[in-house]
């Protein structure tokens, strides 16, 4: 396993300053926050994917992929076009999150009509382009659970879709167990995003509907156990990219520097064979 950053975790930096700060701490891949005024500015998404792919070139860090915040009912003609810059950064990854889900539609229509949109829009474009299309596992939407990822994504080619396991995210709306999650997605395993997530508890008691305030932060003081988190990867086999997508209000090298070397340890001593009894 490796290291990488997702790049709105270092909203205030430029690309070549993330590019020096990754290279500092060792970090092997990024990846892009495309959007308006992103690090890929998707006002101009040719332009902008030339020229971060210019000064990655020396760089010896791997363009992960980009995170384009899909409407989900993009055409053919604007897929390609974003699909095109993902080629141009040498980026094999586009993450994508579902729809939202309010209970106004029912997740059954909602389901059915994001997956034409893959069937029909995705696939095709996938293929033309050599690019996997992953379907971020969040809170508030349609799939908000390893389970509805997988249901939403079943039977089309794991070559060209898959998922991004985010066990921070599965605290805000249940808690899914590493080990359950890692298992369903199976194949579909695409990208681990690495962030601290921990409920707080306030004025003493338990609220109701479990409604709790959620602390953001080092990942070392977080709810989640990620030496198992890591541990249980490696079990089955995943050699892909751990992403930190820390979005709290540490300042943006102070994430780094008590963030990355937390996973690279464990890394390390998995390696070693630290983390076996």
């Amino acid at each position: 396993m490796n290291i990488g950053v997702y790049s709105l975790s270092l909203s205030d930096k430029t690309p070549q300053e993330i590019i020096n700060l990754a290279k500092k701490y060792k970090i092997e891949g990024i990846e892009w926050w495309c959007k308006e005024k992103g690090h890929v500015d998707s006002r101009n998404l040719e332009t902008s994917a030339k020229e971060v792919a210019k000064i990655m070139r020396n760089s010896n860090i791997q363009s992960l992929g980009i995170a384009p915040y899909f409407k989900g009912s993009e055409t053919h003609e604007e897929i390609k076009v974003i699909f095109n810059a993902a080629s141009i950064l040498g980026a094999k990854l586009i993450r994508c999150h579902s729809y939202n889900f309010t209970g106004d539609i029912p997740v059954s229509e909602l389901r059915k009509k994001q997956r034409l949109w893959l069937e029909d829009i995705i696939i095709p474009a996938a293929k033309q382009f050599d690019v996997k299309l992953v379907i971020e596992q969040h809170h508030y939407s349609i799939c908000c659970t390893p389970d509805a990822c997988r249901n939403l994504i079943e039977g089309l080619p794991s070559t060209h879709i898959g998922i991004i396991f985010d066990p921070g995210n599965s605290l805000i709306e249940g808690y899914t167990r590493p080990e359950y999650a890692i298992d369903v997605l199976g194949e579909y395993l695409a990208h681990v995003h690495v962030k601290s997530c921990k409920p707080v508890i306030e004025g003493g008691h338990i609220p109701q509907g479990r409604k709790y305030s959620l602390q953001w932060g080092k990942l070392e003081d977080g709810d989640l156990d990620w030496e198992e988190i890591i541990k249980l990867l490696h079990t089955v086999g995943y050699d892909g990219y751990l992403s930190l997508e820390a979005l709290d209000q540490r300042e943006s090298e102070q994430k780094i520097k008590e963030d990355v070397p937390y996973l690279q340890n464990i890394i390390r001593r998995l390696s070693a064979g630290g983390l076996n009894g």
